[in-house]
């Protein structure tokens, strides 16, 4: 068994923004010289989703009007009232970019990673599916994991 991995590094533009990353998962495969396993996307952060679906503008339409029905931007979150949050203070409270609690709910509802299978060096995809990093925050770089892991 063999186990290898890579990180992306990613700037993002802007909340919800869809990356699809389905091309370097590829090659990050094709270059392990794995032929059958499995390939980890993963994202190290609460406030960005990896997501197998269509690439498809009315759904990418879609899905930012239904996040603003499920976690509105402009309502009351207890994550961003630094008055009784005492967890994880890392930001400026003059900082809009830090007082993010919908784009932390977004993601609980979402997911940090995706695994797919591999079999004879590739990913196995429906014919419609591609892999996405969605942004759920504002404009941020971000560190994608990639791992694999199989037999070559």
């Amino acid at each position: 068994m063999d186990i290898q991995h890579q990180i992306l590094k990613i700037k993002t533009k802007h909340f919800l923004q869809f990356l699809d990353i389905t091309s370097e998962v590829e090659r990050f495969i094709s270059k392990s010289k794995i032929k059958h396993g499995a390939v980890l996307v993963y994202a190290k952060h609460t406030t960005v989703a990896v997501r197998i679906n269509e690439q498809e503008q009315g759904l990418f339409k879609d899905f930012h009007d239904l996040t603003h029905r499920i976690t509105p931007k402009d309502i009351y979150y207890r994550h961003n009232d630094l008055s009784i949050r005492t967890e994880n203070l890392v930001c400026d409270p003059n900082a809009s970019d830090c007082l993010n609690g919908h784009s932390h709910c977004l993601h609980l509802l979402l997911s940090t990673s995706e695994t797919l299978p591999v079999v004879d060096g590739k990913s196995v995809l429906g014919t419609y599916q591609r892999i996405f990093i969605i942004e759920l925050d504002c404009s941020r770089n971000r560190e994608i994991v990639l791992q694999i892991m199989g037999e070559t």
